[in-house]
């Protein structure tokens, strides 16, 4: 009994091994290749001008202070940092300290009077005092900008206290910060573009460029003055410029979406991929940059030729991949 069970078992265990491994291989037969999935982007022929860019912040390159002629009481205060003025324009009015200490001194005697014939006198007091009060209006010196406000409406000032400070059109300034590189190709004269946060591109020229370099960064100072009319900007607001450095030329362009750049050598490279799918490698060498693009210096690819711009990172050379 038991060694007609002992056969049994055994052959029971051989067609289980039997079917085991044909089971496997009919899997691995069956298991499908790895689909690698990429977008792919085709490289063109574009415009690249030369533009030198660098981030900098508005300047004064002279200031016109408005000072307090007298000692004086601010009675009102016209425009604000920011706002532009013209020559002879009324941007404060000041009250004389001693006219309008008798106008306050008037003013308590009234409020203290205790009977009509001590209002009646306080009136009259208070009355003279008004007709008595000496206000000067101050006039802007010159037109410009206003780039700093002193004092508020109901400040006691002393004789010669800053109230306003105003830049001319001719002495507002972008000052860039440029690399040493960058600023040799920078000439006075030269076209650009200063742009603020969100608002509009301000069109600008190349004044000069300042001796020495910046303290804290260590690059070139270049000053840029605005073209037409001066725009509404406030002292100490940074932002970018744009500087047109030479002429545009006509060169094979690379999607700024298909650079991967090693961290560790700042090499950067692109995936290709040819005509049956395979994903290959390259090492480029790269110019000038516009609009999301890089001109390609090195190696010579033409255009249509089909880069990876999505997909890329992490992925094997020499892989095929399929196109989403």
């Amino acid at each position: 009994m038991s060694a007609r069970v002992g056969a049994a078992t055994l052959v029971w265990l051989a067609l289980v091994a039997g079917c085991g491994h044909g089971g496997h291989e009919a899997v691995e037969r069956a298991a499908p290749a790895v689909a690698v999935h990429v977008r792919v982007a085709e490289l063109e022929e574009r415009p690249f001008a030369d533009v030198v860019t660098g981030p900098g912040q508005w300047r004064s390159a002279n200031e016109i202070a408005v000072m307090t002629p007298f000692a004086a009481v601010v009675e009102s205060l016209v425009p604000r940092v920011g706002d532009r003025v013209a020559r002879g324009q009324v941007i404060a009015w000041l009250a004389t300290r001693e006219s309008r200490a008798s106008l306050r001194g008037a003013e308590l005697m009234l409020a203290q009077a205790g009977d009509a014939a001590a209002r009646s006198e306080a009136e009259r007091a208070l009355a003279l005092a008004r007709r008595e009060q000496v206000r000067v209006p101050l006039v802007a010196p010159s037109s410009g900008t206003v780039v700093r406000r002193g004092a508020e409406p109901g400040a006691e000032l002393t004789e010669n206290s800053e109230l306003f400070a105003i830049v001319p059109p001719n002495d507002l300034v972008f000052e860039a910060h440029l690399s040493a590189s960058d600023a040799d190709r920078v000439r006075g004269g030269q076209a650009a573009e200063i742009v603020v946060g969100g608002d509009a591109p301000i069109p600008a020229s190349v004044a000069r460029r300042l001796p020495g370099v910046g303290t804290e960064d260590q690059s070139v100072l270049v000053w840029l003055t605005p073209v037409g009319p001066p725009p509404a900007a406030e002292i100490g607001r940074f932002g970018t410029v744009r500087i047109t450095a030479g002429a545009a030329r006509t060169a094979i362009g690379v999607p700024d979406s298909a650079l991967v750049e090693d961290d560790l050598t700042g090499e950067r490279r692109l995936a290709q991929v040819d005509r049956n799918g395979l994903a290959t490698w390259t090492t480029v060498r790269l110019g000038r940059a516009a609009g999301g693009w890089h001109e390609l210096l090195d190696p010579r690819l033409d255009a249509g030729t089909r880069v990876v711009i999505a997909g890329q990172r992490g992925l094997p050379d020499s892989m095929h991949v399929t196109l989403q």
